[in-house]
């Protein structure tokens, strides 16, 4: 099986693809992906430390300024004939589309060549390159049921989950601890702010830092802040007398699930996905600017289910979540019922319904190329 995989530009549309890939070629070792990402620092880094084969593309955002958007579009044509090109030789039996700015021209370029595009949907609201594809794929892998009825009835929709990578789902409790230079024994608390950090949950730590030095003296934080706080983070810690590791960024976030307790997260589709089949409770705060609100809608999800608290942006004071925090410290009842409700919730099996998804279309490809082949040819006119 060959498989080309399109996405990147932030985390959330980069690691179900490295999910898939390695569920791909562990199971046929014979099988061949070739990953098509944007040539952002962090997702050549990325596939590069995970050894998948990939090709980085300049692709950008649209952005809401009109006066940019002709050199987009000749941008874009020349990506679409560049990828035309790279699947031509690659010869794939079904193209993966992970959903964001960088998988959208790879996808065209693969749906005129006539190559079975499977999108994913990490989020309740399908974002616009989804919505824009889905009318051409051959089917639509969405994280939740509710996202269904977003697509049309023509599209083939099914609520398959998204692909975790296998080191999330390993385990290991004590051994994240230990990497992550952490006292053993300590409820941790994991704060993320996506691939790239979160300005306002960072400020809003910094502002809570003294307090909950005094209310919560039997927890630790492991915090990934981002480049541009990750110094102001550890000096508000290290003033208060937190227990706390104020990182940049992990290359392993599995360490980070795997020693958290519980979480402090925004809310973006695979975000959400790994904390739920982590088994993690976790405190949501849905970033107010995103496309169509869809981290709120995500949010939304877990809280209904009981398996996560929701704070929004502008009702995120100091007092309210120290308050939270020590709640989730205090109570193991309610971090037991709200870890059962993530495991509830948590496909951690996404990428073998979504593997066996691509061995079908896979398989009909195959059929349909040799049926192609073996079909009689128009005869040759000859010259009189």
């Amino acid at each position: 099986m060959r498989i080309i995989i399109a996405g990147g530009g932030t985390g959330g549309h980069l690691m179900p693809g490295i999910a898939l890939a390695q569920k791909i070629t562990q199971e046929d070792l014979e099988s061949r992906v070739l990953f098509l990402a944007s040539d952002r620092e962090a997702d050549i880094r990325t596939l590069s430390r995970y050894g998948i084969e990939a090709m980085h593309l300049a692709a950008r955002p649209a952005g809401r300024n009109p006066a940019a958007w002709p050199a987009l579009i000749i941008g874009g044509l020349k990506l679409i004939r560049q990828c035309h090109r790279i699947i031509g030789d690659f010869a794939p039996d079904a193209a993966v589309g992970l959903g964001g700015y960088a998988s959208f021209f790879p996808m065209v370029a693969a749906c005129l060549q006539r190559v079975p595009l499977v999108l994913l949907e990490q989020n309740v609201i399908p974002g616009k390159a989804t919505r824009r594809l889905a009318p051409f794929a051959a089917e639509v892998a969405c994280q939740w049921q509710e996202t269904v009825r977003h697509f049309g009835v023509k599209v083939r929709t099914q609520a398959a989950g998204n692909p975790i990578r296998e080191e999330i789902l390993a385990g290991g409790h004590e051994e994240a601890i230990e990497q992550l230079h952490l006292a053993p024994g300590v409820k941790t608390l994991l704060v993320a702010g996506g691939s790239q950090g979160a300005h306002a949950i960072n400020r809003m730590m910094i502002a809570c830092a003294a307090d909950l030095a005094a209310r919560a003296p039997g927890l630790q934080i492991v915090h990934l802040t981002g480049h541009r706080d990750r110094e102001t983070v550890a000096d508000a810690y290290e003033q208060a007398g937190l227990r706390a590791e104020a990182v940049a960024f992990l290359d392993d976030m599995s360490l980070a699930y795997r020693a958290a307790d519980f979480a402090l997260s925004r809310a973006g589709g695979t975000t959400i996905a790994e904390l739920a089949a982590c088994g993690i409770p976790s405190i949501l705060v849905p970033y107010p600017h995103a496309a169509n609100a869809h981290q709120a809608h995500n949010a939304r999800c877990l809280a209904e289910a009981g398996a996560a608290v929701v704070l929004q942006q502008d009702d995120f004071t100091p007092e309210r979540l120290v308050g939270i925090i020590c709640k989730f410290l205090t109570d193991e009842k309610l971090r037991t019922r709200m870890r059962t409700a993530c495991f509830a919730l948590g496909r951690p099996n996404a990428a073998d319904t979504i593997y066996e998804m691509l061995g079908n279309y896979a398989q009909t490809q195959t059929s349909n190329n040799a049926a192609q082949a073996m079909s009689p040819q128009p005869a040759a006119k000859e010259n009189t």
